[in-house]
């Protein structure tokens, strides 16, 4: 059967099978590989449906939550397909990180009651976002070589630091305040510890991944390049215990 352009519709669509195919043993073989980093896509949605469920999107900060593990489980869904045909990933990450910090940041903005720091929280998302810019030209002085695309030197390094003394200073609010009698039962103290969990390891790990994460003569850093995805994955459960202790009509109003 001849089409409009020419070519053999069988031809095509066996093509077409082919490739499918390829693409999906390209998924399996990547997952066999790698399970550890695809293990940290596919935990992300177990959070989102309990958000769903729960109706924890009522209160301001989950709802900001829900936007990041949306947010992260499409880039994840992108990177995890490009590096399954061995393509550059960096570009995705360098893009994720504003789309990171600036709803987890945002969520302190609801919980904090001192507005000097409510401020800063605005401020400095403006700020991380400018930097971040600055960062990934200044890696990067020919942005449109792709394949070559550098991960970021400066800004998961501050973007760390920076969520570390949010969360400790909503500790340091929340203990002083005495508002909340049990905070094992806060369902926003999970949250905050799955968070002070991944970012004390990216603190840690960030500066010497942009000269890891390279496409051509990376460097070896063993079990340390996996210390991210753990710790995602440990913070993906702990969002889970949290948001199962939520309860719209109580919660929602601290």
């Amino acid at each position: 059967m001849e089409t409009l352009w020419g070519g053999d519709l069988s031809a095509q669509l066996s093509a077409n099978q082919e490739k499918n195919n390829s693409m999906v043993e390209s998924y399996i073989s990547y997952y066999l590989r790698q399970p550890l980093v695809c293990s940290a896509v596919f935990v992300t949605p177990i959070p989102i449906i309990l958000i769903l469920y729960r109706r924890a999107y009522l209160d301001p900060s989950f709802k900001l939550l829900l936007i990041f593990l949306v947010l992260k489980f499409i880039i994840d869904l992108v990177m995890l397909h490009y590096a399954a045909i061995r393509g550059n990933t960096v570009l995705l990450y360098n893009i994720s990180l504003p789309l990171r910090y600036i709803p987890l940041s945002g969520m302190y903005y609801f919980k904090f009651q001192n507005r000097l720091f409510k401020k800063a929280i605005l401020y400095l998302i403006a700020f991380f976002l400018l930097f971040t810019i600055w960062d990934v030209i200044n890696i990067n002085p020919n942005l449109l070589t792709f394949h070559d695309h550098r991960m970021v030197a400066y800004s998961t390094t501050i973007e760390s630091f920076l969520m570390i003394f949010w969360i400790l200073y909503y500790f340091f609010e929340t203990i002083r305040s005495l508002k909340i009698p049990n905070l094992l039962t806060f369902p926003f103290f999970w949250v905050c510890s799955g968070l002070l969990l991944f970012y004390a390891s990216f603190a840690f790990i960030a500066p010497i991944l942009t000269y890891a994460i390279v496409w051509k003569n990376p460097l070896d850093l063993g079990i340390l390049i996996y210390l991210p995805y753990i710790f995602e994955i440990i913070a993906s459960v702990l969002f889970c215990v949290g948001i199962s202790f939520f309860s719209s009509g109580h919660h929602a109003k601290q």
